[in-house]
Parts: C-alpha cells; structure tokens; sequence
C-alpha cells in the first residue's frame, strides 16, 4: 500500500500533538517528512522528537514533495504558505481555518487549487457535525449562530480586547456580530466559527458571540442552525491544551482522523 508523504508547519502543542500520533500510530500510511517552524530551534527540538527534518525554509518543504502539508500555526501563516504550497500540487490540511474567512484569499486558495489538481481538506477541528449541518443547507435556508464560551485566560490577548484584561469575577459576552468579524479580532480563538460558516451559511452570515466565563475550566461552542423544518443544535465542551489556552487538543486529533479518513476503504 502506498504510503503518503506528510510535513507539518507548525511546533506548538497542536502540531506537536500530530506529528506524535503520525509518527506512533500512523506511520504505516504516512511518512513525516519534516517540521518547518517561525524559530528554526523550535522545529528542530519537534524534528528531533518525531525523528524527522527540520525545514529552514517553505522552499526546502516543497522541494521534498509531500503529499499533504498540514498547517498547524496561525491565520497569517496560512496566508503566507497556503497558495505557493497548492501552486506546487500540494494539498494542504489547515487548522488556522479563520485565514479563509478573506474572500480574496479564499478565491486565490480555489482557483490555485483548481488549477494545479491540489486541495484543502478542512478538518472540523474544535467542532463538528458539519455533515448533518451542510445537510440541512441543502434541503432549505437556515439561520446558522455559534456562541463560544472561554476562560478570561483563553480570551486575554485578543485584538479586540487592545490589551484590556477580562475580569476575573464578572461573566461578559465581548463580541456579538459576524464569523468574519469574529476571526478578525479574535484570530486564534474562532477557528471554528469560520469553519462552520464555511460549511453552512458564509463568513458574512454566520452570527458569532464570543463570551469570557470567569472559573470556566473549557472551551465550549454550542453551534444553533435554525430552518423552516429542521433545527440542530451542536454543543462541544473540551479542556483547553494545557500549552496553549487559547485552543483545544480536540483541533489536533481532528486532523488525525481525516487523515486516518484520507487512507481508509470505508469513509464518511
């Protein structure tokens, strides 16, 4: 059986968290290739680790041809690598989904890929249930939320807040308004809002309210599609990666399952 080759952008805990579980579990489908990272150190203690290159450059990535290059950084990353990568027909597994939420960047990234036979493969990364949502989509028009519940902690930082620290006692909802709006000012923290409008509704459509619960242990997004005869209602509660606050372990293993999808007889 073929073996697919893989490279990962990114060394933070999610990326971490990946290149761990393809290289122990998955390594009888793919071959890790590399790390490429902002600090050349960072990808060459994760290389290390994983028993792989550490990559210098996006070029040195692309010239070792992998298959699928998994994006495992940020927004703007994303919108630096995304359309030189699926220029050289190379298919990309983003979890900084929010990059897609620009609709010119989002055109390029379609019409590159349409061009040179590469793709996007989104995974569902902190959320889910987006075949029953885009389901719905088709059988009629709907009204698509998702509201997200964070810890000040996970929250602190956000552009929006312009250095403001959220209060430690007092629950407050801090953002009401769009899922492009959302990722613009929180851009590590609504990935998945950008996600969901990307499966249903659009980024100018989706209604996104992002809160700050003082003691909240989790990350949780509760997702609400409303239609003339159908309502679904999603909510996922996970602990936040102990390294990073501001995302969830579950984004990580959400690109080990499509992986495990790409390669299996019997999919979903």
């Amino acid at each position: 059986m073929k073996k697919y080759k893989l490279a990962i952008v990114g060394s933070g805990s999610l990326g971490s968290i990946i290149g761990k579980v393809i290289s122990q579990d998955l390594d009888d489908k793919y071959n890790l290739l590399g790390v490429l990272s902002g600090k050349i150190e960072n990808a060459k203690k994760l290389a290390y680790e994983l028993g792989c290159k550490a990559y210098g450059t996006l070029n040195e990535t692309i010239d070792d041809r992998p298959d699928y290059v998994i994006e495992a950084a940020f927004p703007d990353v994303l919108k630096d690598i995304g359309v030189k990568i699926l220029a050289h027909g190379i298919s990309i597994i983003p979890l900084s989904v929010g990059a897609l939420a620009d609709k010119e960047f989002y055109n390029k990234v379609k019409e590159t890929a349409l061009e040179n036979n590469s793709r996007v493969h989104i995974p569902s990364g902190a959320v889910g249930g987006f075949d029953v949502l885009r389901g719905s989509m088709l059988m009629e028009d709907a009204e698509v939320s998702i509201t997200t519940e964070k810890s000040p902690r996970s929250l602190n930082g956000a552009p929006l807040l312009k250095g403001r620290k959220l209060s430690e006692e007092k629950a407050e909802e801090i953002f009401s308004g769009s899922a492009k709006e959302a990722i613009e000012h929180f851009p590590e923290n609504v990935n998945v809002a950008v996600t969901t409008a990307i499966a249903t509704t659009g980024v100018d459509n989706t209604k996104v309210s992002v809160n700050s619960i003082p003691g909240f242990k989790s990350n949780k997004h509760t997702v609400k599609l409303s239609g003339e005869t159908i309502n679904v209602n999603i909510t996922i509660e996970t602990t936040p990666s102990e390294d990073n606050p501001k995302s969830s372990s579950l984004a990580a293993y959400s690109v080990i399952s499509l992986l495990k999808n790409l390669v299996s007889p019997i999919t979903f």
